[in-house]
């Protein structure tokens, strides 16, 4: 009877203690399980937090670049036009008729973009000088360019083939300037890019955010920040 007793009493103070670890486990298990996510979480919101501050810096910098540059009233004397519309070209070349410019590029000068080199002279009626500059080379028809990375690759290129120059005006409509400045900035490196709007007296609010735009031009700022020769483009003709 003693002996049935004590196994009983072993057997039930055996249960209980195994009754108490199993619920001290629990207890462990769920604390464990709230640190981890509260170290997930944290992780998370400092991730977002990172790209927040990021997305904020892209947004100024979209904003500033597709304001009015006062550095454009007296701007450089070598300058490109990305190719679009037709009075991009035509500011163009008024600067180089009026010696405000001493070379013009015109990239993408292409049936993308609408122009054609050989039809030039009936789209645009050159005079006699302008044509001699363009057979000169003060004046480039560039054709290979095909995106906005196309344009800055080809400019640079074409920089490449000038003697002294650190500092260029670009010229493109409002909407386009800021993803256009900053490729450009980006592939030349250590010029000074002046941006020159073509298309000035547009309507245009600041605080406007044009989402299709600032996506293309915030899909640009990452993409530039990887060496030229990864950028999406095709090498420019006038690179080789």
């Amino acid at each position: 009877m003693a002996q049935c007793f004590w196994l009983k009493h072993f057997a039930t103070t055996r249960a209980r203690d195994m009754s108490r670890n199993t619920m001290s486990d629990w207890r462990n298990d769920i604390v464990y399980l709230i640190r981890a996510m509260g170290r997930l979480l944290t992780r998370v919101l400092a991730i977002l937090g990172l790209a927040a501050v990021l997305l904020v810096v892209i947004l100024l910098d979209h904003i500033i670049r597709t304001d009015t540059d006062d550095r454009s009233e007296r701007p450089p004397r070598t300058v490109v036009v990305f190719t679009g519309a037709y009075d991009r070209i035509y500011l163009g070349l008024d600067m180089i008729a009026s010696d405000a410019a001493d070379y013009l590029l015109i990239s993408g000068a292409n049936r993308t973009s609408g122009l054609i080199p050989h039809k030039f002279p009936v789209l645009f009626d050159p005079t006699p000088k302008q044509a001699e500059w363009v057979t000169s080379g003060r004046i480039v028809l560039a054709a290979d360019a095909h995106s906005t990375f196309e344009n800055a690759l080809e400019t640079n290129c074409w920089l490449d083939t000038l003697t002294d120059v650190d500092e260029v005006t670009i010229i493109t409509s409002r909407r386009h300037m800021a993803r256009a400045s900053l490729a450009l900035e980006r592939a030349t490196g250590s010029v000074s890019v002046v941006r020159l709007i073509s298309d000035p007296l547009e309507p245009y609010d600041r605080l406007k955010i044009d989402l299709d735009e600032f996506g293309k031009f915030a899909v640009t700022w990452l993409v530039t920040l990887l060496p030229n020769r990864f950028w999406p483009a095709n090498e420019p003709s006038i690179c080789k």
